[in-house]
């Protein structure tokens, strides 16, 4: 199985470092670039994965969430071609289809592995971040936004609010994989000086990228696991102490951190010029209006692309940047109350298994914190790599599940130095020098 996690790897490299803002960069249109690259990689390594694996009997009893996901996606893509055209329907192997794959490639992997993959997934964001920041000084993209991958008519305008986009799609797909960084951050382990250096980094990384959903989102889930960790530490009375350094530090850097970029620097301007009903909360208020031009087939069984444009045009979103911004919504359109459960069932079974193969309590706050920023965008209900990204992320901390971290020697070559002269006799004993074993105290015998 290793030659199968070195071919996720280069899916996911690919997927990183070639979005499709890259592909549009370098000149290839759409009608070019049905499936991304990546996506094609996986779905040979998922194919590969099931044909050199387990039974698939013993896979279905064993990760019934994953094999569910795995069969129903192309039965639901068939589906919705079906009912409401082939217009669309890419969405199902690019966006859901090729991250139940993916999990196949790299759920066997071992633990070493992982956490070489989550070391290259923390990089990777870091890298991101610095990319975003150079773009905040120049107030130029390295490559234009695109808000639906299948339309790249749709390149966002960065207007007056400018976001950086650095390597991703959007502004909000960089902030919701920065948020899975910080919860992979928070079950990797680290020394308390590194982890807080990258935590810091993210953090103004998230301000850069413009998501107010993914900040709110991290700060609440971080300050509620804090809190129960700490409650639950006085209760039992096993309360660590790096822990408590660790939320104390917290409590004063992060606000100072925070007034710093908001006062001092243009990073947050968006957000903060933001805080209010504006634009994009309306959009997502007035895009309910499309169930009263529906009907009962409509409702049944979906509607096509062109319809839904069409109808777009009735309830007021006739900007070709202004799209339904609701995945949830989106899908009920193309599937159809029918389709739509069964879709429902089938997603929520796959997040139930990330979030218990992370072996984390961190995985879960991930998979729920995407799910919730997912939810407020159109990010699922197009060409995305939103929940593809999310399954190394949740992989990778099963990789700290039993890891310990070797503990860091002090001075030990001035030790080893001082050896041979740490040989003083006194009547409680004698220190002696042992080989391949250190310094050790021993016993002196009576004369």
């Amino acid at each position: 199985m290793t030659a199968i996690f070195w071919l996720a790897m280069v899916a996911i490299l690919l997927q990183c470092f070639l979005p499709y803002v890259v592909l549009v960069a370098i000149g290839i249109d759409s009608p070019a670039v049905k499936l991304h690259p990546a996506t094609i990689l996986v779905i040979v390594g998922g194919i590969c994965a099931l044909a050199t694996g387990p039974s698939f009997h013993q896979r279905c009893r064993e990760t019934p969430g994953l094999m569910l996901f795995v069969v129903m996606i192309p039965v639901l893509a068939i589906y919705a071609s079906i009912s409401t055209g082939i217009s669309g329907v890419a969405i199902y192997p690019e966006s859901y289809w090729s991250a139940g794959l993916l999990a196949l490639m790299l759920e066997p992997a071992s633990p070493k592995q992982k956490r070489f993959l989550a070391r290259i997934l923390i990089a990777y964001c870091v890298f991101n971040v610095f990319i975003a920041l150079y773009e905040h000084m120049t107030a130029t993209e390295l490559f234009p936004a695109i808000a639906d991958p299948d339309a790249y008519d749709k390149i966002v305008d960065p207007g007056v609010d400018f976001r950086a986009n650095a390597f991703f799609n959007h502004p909000l797909t960089g902030s919701l994989i920065t948020t899975m960084a910080v919860f992979l951050v928070y079950a990797m382990r680290m020394r308390f000086i590194s982890a807080a250096v990258i935590f810091g980094i993210l953090l103004v990384g998230m301000v850069a990228y413009g998501g107010r959903t993914a900040l709110v989102v991290v700060s609440i889930f971080t300050v509620t696991a804090a809190a129960f960790v700490l409650l639950r530490g006085i209760i039992r009375r096993n309360l660590r102490l790096d822990f408590v350094v660790a939320v104390v530090l917290g409590l004063v850097i992060v606000p100072i951190l925070a007034y710093v970029v908001v006062t001092q620097t243009t990073l947050a301007e968006r957000i903060m010029d933001r805080l209010y009903f504006d634009d994009s909360a309306e959009v997502r208020t007035t895009q309910f209006m499309i169930f009263s031009h529906l009907t009962l087939p409509d409702w049944l069984f979906g509607i096509s692309r062109s319809h839904l444009e069409v109808l777009k045009l009735q309830i007021g979103l006739d900007s070709k940047n202004t799209d339904i911004e609701n995945f949830w919504l989106i899908m009920v359109l193309n599937l159809g109350v029918i389709g739509f459960t069964l879709f429902t069932i089938v997603f929520l079974s796959f997040l139930h298994h990330l979030g218990r193969i992370s072996r984390n309590a961190n995985g879960w706050l991930l998979v729920g914190a995407a799910l919730i920023i997912d939810s407020g965008s159109n990010s699922l209900g197009v060409k995305t790599s939103d929940l593809f990204m999310e399954v190394p992320f949740v992989v990778a901390m099963s990789g700290f599940a039993d890891y310990a971290r070797s503990p860091r020697l002090v001075m030990p070559r001035l030790l080893e130095s001082l050896r041979p002269a740490l040989r003083p006799k006194g009547a409680l004993g004698e220190v002696a020098a042992t080989p391949n074993r250190g310094l050790q105290i021993m016993a002196s015998r009576p004369s």
